[in-house]
C-alpha cells in the first residue's frame, strides 16, 4: 500500500475517533435519556461541542478533496516524493489542527489549517504535471 492510501486511511480513521468522540460528550452535556431518545427537543451544545462539531465539518471537508486526490493518483499510478509528503502533511496537519481548535488557539490553527492545503496542492500539481 502507498504512503498516499495509508494516509488516507488514517484520515478514515481519525474521522471515526472523532465521530466517537463527540458522540460521547452527548451524555455527559446533555444526558443518556435525550442522547438515546429522539432528539425532537432540542438542547444547547457545550462550547467544546461546538468545536467538536466544527473539528468534524472541517474534517469531513477535507477528506473530500483529499480522498479525490489520492484516489486520482493512486488509479493514475501517480506515486513519488511530491504526493507522499503532501499526503503526510495533510495526516499531520489533520490532526494538528484538531489539537489546537480543541484547546481553542485561533491563529495557530488557521496556520496548520494552512498545512493541509499545502498538502493537497502538492499532491494536485504532481497529480496535474503528470496526467497533463
Amino acid at each position: 500500500m502507498t504512503i498516499e492510501l495509508q494516509m488516507l486511511f488514517g484520515a478514515a480513521a481519525m474521522l471515526l475517533v472523532l465521530l466517537a468522540l463527540q458522540g460521547a460528550l452527548v451524555p455527559i452535556h446533555q444526558g443518556f435519556g435525550w442522547g438515546l431518545g429522539a432528539r425532537d427537543e432540542p438542547r444547547d451544545i457545550s462550547r467544546f461541542q461546538g468545536r467538536m462539531k466544527r473539528i468534524v465539518a472541517n474534517h469531513i471537508e477535507g477528506m473530500a478533496v483529499f480522498a479525490i486526490l489520492v484516489l486520482v493518483a493512486h488509479l493514475a499510478g501517480i506515486s513519488s516524493g511530491l504526493t507522499e509528503t503532501g499526503a503526510v502533511l495533510f495526516l499531520l496537519s489533520r490532526i494538528g489542527f484538531t489539537v489546537v481548535y480543541m484547546v481553542g488557539l485561533p491563529v495557530v490553527r488557521s496556520l496548520v489549517w494552512g498545512v493541509g492545503v499545502l498538502g493537497l496542492v502538492l499532491i494536485g500539481i504532481e497529480t496535474v504535471a503528470v496526467l497533463f
